[in-house]
């Protein structure tokens, strides 16, 4: 009995030592992660509304919002004036929640989309977040349906799905479709609208 006291108070401590330690280190990086991934959402929206200066998030758009995919709202300034706005959306794909964000122009376009964070098939659903796919958005019509086809693209309101990944592209087109839905709703409304 004496023999099993001794090591399990030194595995009790060890570990008592080493859960203070990583609480110290938590506690003295939390809000360096938290500013590292504001401005990392900052640089996101700048990708996808280039036009814009300024970003001011809205919170009077959940009643809105019938898709349940979007995240945060906010409405871009080019100076005083309203250039649109940009979304943050976590759609689920074929390995878990994908991070898009997505800008829809005033002029009724979507003018882009970033595919962020994913834990989508390497070489595969992971490739949504390429150029090649995500793209293929920049300057649809908001006010058109956008549909998912897994063959060559035949009019304007198509996307090509990334080849052996059609979950994790639907995903992405579910919630590019949810931004510019939401995104013709505020922009009948001018919500957050500046000077036009």
């Amino acid at each position: 009995m004496r023999d099993m006291i001794k090591p399990t108070l030194s595995l009790f401590i060890i570990c008592l030592v080493t859960a203070f330690c990583l609480a110290f280190v938590n506690f003295i990086t939390k809000d360096t992660i938290a500013q590292r991934a504001a401005l990392d959402a900052e640089e996101q929206r700048k990708q996808v509304m280039t036009e814009a200066d300024s970003f001011e998030k809205l919170e009077n758009w959940k009643d809105l919002d019938e898709s349940g995919l979007i995240e945060e709202v906010y409405a871009a300034y080019d100076g005083d004036k309203l250039a649109g706005y940009v979304f943050s959306a976590l759609p689920v794909g074929f390995g878990g929640e994908i991070a898009v964000t997505v800008g829809v122009s005033k002029d009724n376009k979507i003018s882009g989309i970033t595919v962020g964070d994913n834990e989508e098939t390497p070489g595969l659903g992971s490739k949504t977040a390429e150029e090649k796919f995500t793209g293929q958005f920049a300057g649809k019509d908001i006010t058109k349906g956008i549909k998912i086809v897994k063959q060559a693209v035949s009019s304007d309101d198509e996307i090509q799905a990334v080849t052996g990944a059609t979950v994790s592209s639907r995903a992405v087109t579910r919630a590019v479709q949810a931004c510019a839905d939401l995104g013709e709703k505020l922009l009948k409304e001018q919500i957050g609208g500046g000077s036009q």
